[in-house]
């Protein structure tokens, strides 16, 4: 088993027809609505936006930025996409803006341990995670989130297209960058991954 696929977590924002029902209720002004929304995704955002933009003071306020957002405008969800892709969507756009803000497109990225507990075979990952730590901080924002999104929170290509507001071609593009990237920088003896051995 690969090191990425190894160490991906297997928490998954809520089922689409629940968060629907929660964005509806809070399009029609139900806090009790929100403050279930934000206690189920805050943490998953925060997550993701730390690890876009490598400070995690930055990466609260860019949480709680994006939830403000939903707040305000979950009338406008058009149900395009599911709710939670909307969502992400509306972080990495915020963590983005942030990162360019701060001129900055390297940093730390954490990789929590828990993420691998439940794996049989990750005693190689665990070896490995001060490399995979160090070779993430050296991919752009742009190529973390999809190693994010996809290792790390589960999804698709397609619903990594709809986040990042590109065409899945772009996703692809960037995984397979990052892909080379980081088996460029991890030692020589990482298997290669393949395409679809994730999507």
């Amino acid at each position: 088993m690969g090191i990425l696929k190894a160490v991906r977590s297997t928490f998954k924002a809520g089922s689409a027809d629940a968060d629907l029902r929660l964005l509806k209720a809070i399009a029609a002004g139900d806090v009790t609505a929100f403050e279930r929304l934000h206690g189920q995704y805050f943490p998953k955002l925060m997550h993701f936006a730390k690890r876009v933009i490598d400070n995690e003071e930055a990466a609260e306020e860019i949480a709680n930025d994006t939830l403000m957002v939903v707040w305000r405008t979950a009338d406008r969800f058009e149900g395009r996409s599911k709710p939670s892709s909307w969502i992400f969507g509306i972080a990495y756009r915020l963590a983005l803006k942030q990162a360019r803000s701060n001129g900055r497109h390297k940093g730390t990225v954490a990789l929590e341990e828990d993420m691998a507990q439940d794996e049989q075979d990750t005693a190689d990952a665990i070896m490995n995670q001060k490399d995979i730590h160090a070779a993430l901080q050296q991919l752009t924002p742009e190529l973390r989130a999809v190693v994010e999104l996809t290792y790390y929170n589960g999804y698709l290509y397609k619903e990594i297209a709809d986040i990042l507001g590109c065409p899945v071609g772009t996703v692809k593009t960037r995984m397979m960058t990052a892909r080379q990237r980081l088996h460029a920088m991890l030692s020589d003896d990482l298997p290669t991954y393949s395409e679809n051995a994730v999507a």
